[in-house]
């Protein structure tokens, strides 16, 4: 079974050059360079290898990649060149597309002013709104590619003059903007570790960090198409790219196995990032105790394998074991004489990423954090299991040498 990396990222069968025009025949598109231009090597796609090449905009495909037409397209190679120059890697630019294809669906958006002050907010007083409203309708005067109404936000990654992001002038030069976007980034503590998602989140203060997730699939594609990767066309019209650790952009979490530290054990934390530990093993759930712990962490943050072992559960068709549809359960082997299993819970059916038989090593991408079932946000479950006996999670990780978050 493949599985992930942590961050694991998109991309490249190979850098090609082709014709300018990018065409799709028996469902293959291609894209690259012109005529002439050098062959580039297979690029390294780990989330912190170097932006491989600065793009030409001026030599983009003429054919959509997925659903961006050649506007956004070139608004997305300005954000990956902009990275580049900012130094944040792969990783960076990837967080930079997710967000502008959240923000403005790649456009340079200006703004009409009509958005309607809410008394009840602390964004700003209404006296400053009235002002903020004549400084951002000036955008309006400028280029652009179509209109937004929220605030006084502007450009490809929604931001406001009134809240120091820079003039309208500025904000409305894409380079500006996504440049602007990277220096804030940069000055995020440990945004390398953080879920792509929450990076963003940390720079743009929306309150919705999920939103920007959902855009990590089709910015992981796009960053693989301009750097002119093969981009195939599936069954059901969906564009991807194939990754060379195993995965595709379809599923920007497959791939590579974790590469974080593990115990001199062999185990692992079993879950990417948390933001709380419950500690609520042994809690008074009804007929039975609470027979986990909840790592609290946001929605389809991998799930790994705590250790070596052979999957022997992997349903979303009961409540068996669990107290939830979907489960996934590893057999371990035996230590000090006890069998031990893991158990892994709440995931959605279309976050479980293993199968019965799968033979998974510590660190293996198995699942993705849902909040199925009896729950009441996203979290991983997790239990383990001495023979039939469940054991306190964290006590059992720490006497195995794993590092406990936070």
């Amino acid at each position: 079974m493949k599985r992930t990396k942590r961050r694991g990222i998109f991309t490249a069968l190979g850098l090609i050059s082709v014709l300018l025009f990018g065409m799709v025949f028996g469902g293959i598109l291609l894209l690259g360079d012109s005529p002439g231009s050098e062959v580039d090597t297979e690029t390294d796609c780990s989330p912190d290898s170097a932006v491989p090449k600065e793009i030409n905009v001026k030599n983009l495909p003429t054919t959509k990649v997925g659903s961006y037409n050649k506007q956004q397209l070139a608004n997305a190679a300005v954000i990956i060149n902009e990275a580049k120059s900012a130094d944040v890697q792969q990783q960076g630019a990837i967080i930079g597309l997710m967000t502008a294809i959240q923000e403005s669906s790649l456009k340079i958006l200006a703004n009409d002013g009509t958005w309607k002050y809410p008394q009840d907010t602390n964004v700003m007083t209404e006296a400053q709104w009235v002002q903020a409203r004549k400084v951002v309708i000036k955008s309006l005067d400028l280029p652009h590619q179509g209109v937004g109404h929220a605030w006084d936000a502007l450009s490809l990654m929604q931001q406001r003059p009134s809240a120091g992001w820079g003039t309208v002038e500025q904000i409305m030069d894409p380079s500006y903007a996504a440049s602007t976007f990277f220096d804030r980034l940069k000055k995020v503590p440990g945004w390398q570790s953080l879920p792509y998602e929450l990076a963003a989140e940390k720079v743009q203060v929306s309150g919705l960090p999920d939103n920007y997730a959902e855009k990590r699939a089709d910015a992981e594609l796009l960053y693989a198409a301009l750097q002119g990767s093969k981009i195939e066309v599936s069954d059901d019209e969906e564009a991807y790219a194939q990754c060379k650790d195993g995965g595709d952009t379809r599923k920007p979490d497959s791939g590579d196995p974790y590469d974080g530290p593990k115990s001199n054990s062999g185990w692992v934390f079993p879950v990417e990032s948390i933001s709380k530990i419950q500690y609520n093993y042994g809690e008074n759930r009804g007929p039975w105790p609470h027979a986990g712990e909840d790592f609290s962490s946001p929605k389809d943050t991998p799930i790994y394998a705590a250790a070596d072992g052979q999957v022997i559960r992997a349903s979303c068709s009961d409540l068996v074991t669990g107290r939830s549809p979907c489960q996934i359960q590893i057999d371990h082997g035996q230590i000090d004489g006890q069998r031990i299993s893991t158990l892994y819970v709440h995931m959605y059916e279309d976050g479980v990423l293993a199968h019965v038989g799968d033979e998974v090593k510590a660190g293996d991408q198995i699942a993705k954090v849902g909040t199925n079932g009896n729950s009441t946000g996203y979290h991983l479950h997790f239990e383990v299991w001495e023979g039939k006996a469940d054991t306190n999670p964290v006590e059992f990780l720490k006497e195995q040498g794993v590092s406990i978050p936070g």
